[in-house]
């Protein structure tokens, strides 16, 4: 029964923590290219006719809705993973590592995304159709870090994966020594 808490609660945890990064990257990208949000991701979440009135609110909004189904999906994930724990005190530490490890592989993958995109060649005419942007490349470095976000994010879930395994097989390692 305490497993199951565990589990319950890894998935709060784990769409709070999305939801919070949401935010925060959200605000980070929008200093970089604000058209990014007021053109297209309002457009995109239906925001155009009440975004602009406070388009820092709005993206915030935005961060949490882009981005705590995918703690829900990541949290579902790595609580059933972490089941292969002996114990709830050991599921909740491995998980809640395991969710730190996804999360810290995101945010590197964002700022993969925006090296790769902000030392592309690339010339940005016409950048963006059907939107007219006026700074083709900011909007682009924006949408990179968007991208490799989300791919940074199944990697980290992944490699969450892989640690609980590494954990579990380490924790059954000691009991058989000693």
């Amino acid at each position: 029964m305490k497993k199951f808490g565990v589990f319950i609660l890894t998935i709060i945890i784990s769409v709070l923590l999305a939801s919070f990064y949401g935010v925060i990257h959200d605000q980070i990208t929008y200093s970089i290219s604000s058209e990014y949000f007021t053109v297209y991701k309002f457009d995109q979440f239906g925001f155009q006719d009440w975004g602009h009135q406070n388009p820092r609110l709005t993206t915030a909004l935005i961060g949490v809705l882009a981005t705590w189904w995918v703690g829900l999906y990541i949290g579902i994930f790595l609580a059933l993973v972490g089941l292969i724990h002996s114990n709830y005190k050991l599921m909740f530490r491995y998980i809640l590592k395991s969710i730190l490890i996804a999360l810290g592989i995101t945010a590197i993958f964002g700022f993969i995304g925006f090296i790769l995109e902000y030392f592309n060649p690339e010339v940005y005419e016409n950048c963006c159709f059907p939107y007219t942007i006026k700074d083709g490349k900011s909007f682009k470095i924006v949408g990179s870090i968007h991208n490799y976000g989300y791919i940074g994010g199944e990697i980290g879930a992944f490699i969450g994966v892989v640690y609980q395994l590494m954990m579990k097989n380490k924790f059954n390692f000691k009991k058989v020594k000693s």
